[in-house]
């Protein structure tokens, strides 16, 4: 997590609120406990995109890990953009449209599909050098709510790994098109005997077909927290890599950034709501959405659950859910008071959007030299323009 100096420090420097603010020094405090991580199972680390596509965020990231995983063209371009010549780039998605895969397959250095018609349908069209992979979906769950389970009933995520077992019995129809094969059974887990199971089971049902492989991903959905135990990490690769010759790669995202974000926000007002006092904040879950999908309460800084002052942290949208949560702090808040919302690295960025015209933060980098750099603004004009408007200019 970010110091709370830190954070302060950045409370006080931003001149407007909201702001979304990455710290550089938690960005690389958890890219080399992940890499060490990683390095000590002799497995591959690259960095999933989705929770945060930010150039700057992947630029920081670009020296821990060998590559990124991309899911869109657009993903695609970035990453190679950020990487240059110096890293992989990893491409995934649950359908290629035909439009894109020429892009795709001109940029990418592994490309894995989500089933074997897609697999069958573009795989041959792909350059010779490049790792063709397929994801198959073990038929594992660790996640409780369907939402997130990769590997939910009637999943979209991969193909079931009878019809892999099928397809590759007798004419080796997965083996005679693809060097790889990627899974993905978890989200936000911090228990990495998940991975070990799954590589086990995987290991026991499709050995023959993995000795075939060159690579093997075991996707993302594990947070390497401080506390976590990686032997089951160091296990997963001793058990995979035994006698192959394979390269394994894990490609946690969230993980990498969840604790390096946070949101700087302004009390606008407050005010009794049925004896329990309302603060309204500049931002909302718009900016924020998981909070609102998830229906969790943020940590916030400075919360304690004894403090004298209680109250509800909304948003400043229409949307009557559009609250944080339910608050104590020993300072009481008013109307110009700053509140700071932890936690928010991870799909907080890409995920944020502009419902009733509410502008998005402003991003700022906090450099380990403690200066505040502003990474992108954005005002009416990107809103016009988003919504197929020219600046009209009010008098």
């Amino acid at each position: 997590m970010v110091d709370t100096a830190e954070i302060r420090a950045a409370m006080a420097a931003v001149s407007e609120t909201p702001a979304l603010v990455f710290s550089q020094a938690e960005l690389s405090s958890s890219a080399r406990r992940i890499r060490s991580a990683a390095d000590a199972a002799g497995i591959s680390l690259l960095y999933a995109m989705k929770p945060c596509t930010f150039s700057w965020v992947i630029e920081q990231l670009a020296g821990h890990v060998t590559g990124f995983t991309a899911s869109s063209p657009f993903e695609v371009r970035l990453a190679r953009q950020a990487l240059g010549d110096a890293g992989t780039v990893h491409y995934y998605g649950v359908a290629v449209a035909d439009h894109e895969f020429v892009e795709i397959s001109r940029t990418c250095d592994y490309i894995t599909f989500n089933s074997i018609r897609q697999l069958e349908r573009y795989g041959p069209e792909a350059p010779a050098e490049t790792g063709v992979g397929i994801r198959l979906n073990p038929g594992i769950s660790f996640v409780s709510d369907e939402r997130y389970d990769p590997c939910r009933r009637h999943s979209k995520l991969g193909t079931p790994i009878e019809q892999i077992l099928d397809a590759e019995l007798g004419s080796r129809g997965v083996s005679g098109m693809a060097q790889g094969l990627l899974l993905h059974t978890n989200c936000e887990s911090d228990d990495l005997l998940d991975l070990f199971s799954t590589a086990s089971a995987i290991d026991e049902r499709l050995g023959t077909l993995i000795d075939r492989m060159a690579w093997l991903n075991l996707g993302g959905g594990y947070t390497f927290g401080e506390a976590t135990d990686i032997g089951p990490l160091v296990e997963t690769g001793s058990l995979l890599s035994r006698d192959r010759e394979i390269e394994i790669f894990i490609e946690p995202g969230a993980a990498f950034v969840a604790d390096a974000g946070f949101i700087v926000s302004t009390v606008l007002d407050v005010f009794d709501s049925g004896g329990v006092e309302v603060a309204v904040l500049d931002t909302t879950v718009n900016h924020m959405p998981e909070v609102f999908e998830y229906q969790y309460e943020p940590d916030v800084l400075d919360y304690t659950p004894d403090g004298s002052h209680r109250y509800i942290l909304a948003g400043r949208s229409c949307l009557a859910g559009d609250i944080l949560g339910d608050y104590r702090f020993e300072e009481p808040l008013e109307p110009g008071s700053r509140v700071a919302i932890l936690g928010a690295g991870a799909y907080t960025q890409p995920k944020a959007h502009t419902f009733n015209g509410i502008n998005l933060p402003d991003a700022y980098a906090m450099l380990e030299s403690g200066e505040l750099k502003l990474l992108q603004s954005s005002g009416f004009d990107e809103f016009a323009a988003k919504n197929g408007a020219s600046q009209i200019a009010v008098s």
